[in-house]
């Protein structure tokens, strides 16, 4: 594949980044097709593998935007499934960023990602730590394949709050029954090897970015961290091991070498 080339548009209030396609045979849909709209149609769905390798390509992306537009307190403001496009070898490019300081703020407060986040809700607020929680909900979907708005009480709240909160409500010892899209685990994944322990893994990493105390909620840096440290197959046979304590989610100091924070 050509290299895409990154580019910023110069004389404009915030510095939009244009991504160039040398070769426009890529063929793209969103994230949220194949999770929902493959089973509509009879094909097979996302295994753990390719679910793993988008959740990775998209905090590394959200790292990347943190990165070059440092000075935007919510760098991506809209991270949800459908702005996550999938290449064909399933690599995420992220749409619809960098639009906070400039969109119509009403506009945005019915619109944003952003703007549905518990801090915004509760406290008329976003923080640096909004992405992450936005993160968290993306992560939590791709792992129960069920749409956010699949949880909202009619009239009510946020539609993301409410996924984060049914999985919470959910006990720990169900959630591979109840929350975990079996079509992930199951067929080829499970036989080569499985991986269920580091899908819980992750799926705790993701209740971690959708803390709605931002105090308590991990940072950046520490989702990526986790993040990279997920594997594909599991360290032992003993699935349950990833119950045992949190402290198997915690990654190393620079595992992640190819991504700083200041």
């Amino acid at each position: 594949m050509d290299r895409i080339t990154l580019r910023v548009l110069p004389q404009t209030p915030v510095p939009f980044l244009v991504f160039l396609f040398p070769s426009i045979h890529i063929m793209c849909a969103a994230a949220i097709f194949f999770l929902s709209g493959h089973q509509a149609l009879g094909q097979p769905s996302l295994d753990w593998p390719s679910r793993l390798k988008i959740v990775k390509g998209v905090v590394r992306g959200l790292a990347y935007l943190y990165k070059d537009l440092p000075n935007i307190i919510a760098a991506h403001g809209h991270l949800k499934s459908s702005n996550v496009l999938l290449t064909q070898s399933n690599e995420p490019l992220l749409t619809d960023y960098g639009l906070v300081p400039v969109i119509n703020q009403e506009n945005a407060q019915e619109l944003m990602v952003a703007y549905k986040s518990p801090e915004y809700l509760h406290h008329g607020r976003i923080t640096k730590k909004t992405d992450v929680w936005s993160l968290g909900i993306l992560i939590l979907e791709i792992l129960s394949a069920k749409l956010p708005a699949n949880f909202v009480p009619q009239g009510k709240g946020s539609e993301e709050e409410d996924l984060a909160n049914w999985v919470n409500s959910v006990p720990h010892e169900e959630w591979t029954n109840v929350v975990i899209d079996k079509d992930m685990t199951n067929g080829p994944t499970k036989q080569n090897g499985g991986g269920e322990s580091e899908v819980i893994k992750l799926l705790k990493i993701g209740l971690s970015c959708c803390e709605a105390d931002v105090e308590k909620r991990i940072d950046l840096k520490e989702a990526v961290e986790r993040i990279e440290e997920i594997k594909e197959r599991d360290s032992d046979d003993d699935f349950f091991s990833s119950y045992a304590s949190e402290g198997d989610m915690r990654s190393s100091i620079g595992k992640s070498d190819d991504i700083t924070f200041s």
